[in-house]
């Protein structure tokens, strides 16, 4: 659900460097340098308008000196400025106290938003990556930023107070059938990861925003792309993709059952049967363990890949769920463990057109629960 073209991803300081340094480049178009002064002298023999033109050249000279030294002025005024927000955002060391640092960052952030007005009027949050600054002073919406490595996925992702609000509007709020990258208006904003941080993206055809996400439903894509990199406005998270698999958002088509995957705090009570869930319609086994003690992330986008075999079209979603690295733990994947499963659970309406029996049938239909 990216937009047709990706917002390129701009650390704060090289936003910083260009505006700064553009500032010096104005104010000489207004300065006309002596070089550029073209005299056309009407030659003869006249010695009073010899001396008018030898005057007038005179003139000019010295207003090309005098300008001359007030290019200087500005340059080293821009220089001088530079380096004092340097001072200020760059000097904080190891053995400074936390106050102190606390301070260089207050002070840097006060000669940053003197600079750039249009940051004035946003309030930003406590703590969150500096270097974010202008996406979130573009869209208060915007919490994180998605990239999976290899892939075209490399986008912001916003988060609204429902569900609806990016399905159909893009990053800036205009309106578009792309929609953007949105996490569900349940997850948590601040500094500590829902339990289980889920993310809806459009499959679209043309190549962009979440198409490279349906893709993992082929293992060879998998084996080249086995993790998912999400950065909050607070910190930077690595997920192994653990388990990918089918399902439905409409329970007609699942026999009266909804598989609620996209729920984001999940309990300890309620982490086993979620695990048996992924776990059973995984279209493969990626090797991956997971316990009812981590974390993880859910990208969902719409697929058609069971409505031939079901001979309808079932609301069907491809979702894509990555475990959250352990502290410690490489994330450096063996992927030759990845194995196929024939027998993954399918919704209840495959195994109906199929003329099958459904071996899943047995199994307790599983509720999501914070306890």
């Amino acid at each position: 659900m990216d937009e047709n073209k990706n917002i390129e991803y701009t650390p704060e300081s090289e936003v910083k460097k260009k505006e700064i340094t553009s500032q010096p480049a104005k104010e000489e178009q207004n300065i006309t340098p002596v070089q550029s002064v073209e005299f056309q002298p009407v030659i003869d023999e006249d010695d009073e308008d010899d001396e008018e033109y030898n005057e007038n050249g005179h003139s000019n000279v010295i207003f090309g000196i005098i300008c001359a030294v007030l290019c200087v002025a500005i340059a080293l005024t821009s220089v001088f400025s530079v380096l004092r927000i340097d001072k200020y955002l760059n000097t904080s060391t190891e053995t400074d106290t936390p106050e102190q640092q606390q301070q260089q960052v207050s002070n840097g952030y006060n000669i940053y938003t003197q600079m750039f007005p249009k940051y004035k009027a946003t309030k930003f949050p406590a703590n969150m990556a500096a270097d974010f600054n202008f996406l979130y002073a573009s869209n208060n919406d915007f919490v994180g930023w998605l990239y999976i490595p290899g892939t075209n996925v490399n986008t912001p992702v916003v988060q609204a107070k429902d569900n609806n609000k990016y399905l159909r509007n893009n990053f800036y709020g205009s309106n578009t059938n792309y929609g953007t990258t949105y996490a569900d208006y349940r997850c948590n904003k601040g500094a500590t990861l829902s339990t289980n941080t889920v993310l809806y993206g459009h499959n679209m055809p043309s190549g962009t925003h979440f198409y490279d996400v349906h893709r993992y439903e082929n293992i060879e894509w998998y084996k080249s792309h086995p993790t998912i990199e999400y950065r909050t406005l607070y910190g930077t998270y690595t997920f192994l993709v653990s388990n990918v698999f089918y399902t439905t958002a409409s329970r007609k088509f699942d026999g009266g059952y909804l598989f609620n995957y996209i729920y984001p705090n999940l309990g300890p009570k309620s982490m086993g049967g979620y695990i048996q869930q992924i776990t059973q319609r995984s279209i493969y086994s990626t090797g991956i363990d997971i316990r009812t003690t981590d974390k993880f992330i859910t990208l969902s986008t719409c697929t058609h890949s069971l409505d031939g075999a079901c001979g309808t079209d079932i609301d069907g979603r491809l979702v894509v769920v990555g475990r959250l690295l352990r502290n410690g733990e490489s994330a450096e994947v063996d992927t030759s463990k990845a194995k196929a499963n024939p027998d993954y659970r399918r919704p209840q309406i495959w195994y109906d057109k199929k003329g099958k029996t459904n071996p899943y049938s047995s199994y307790v239909t599983w509720v999501p629960s914070n306890q």
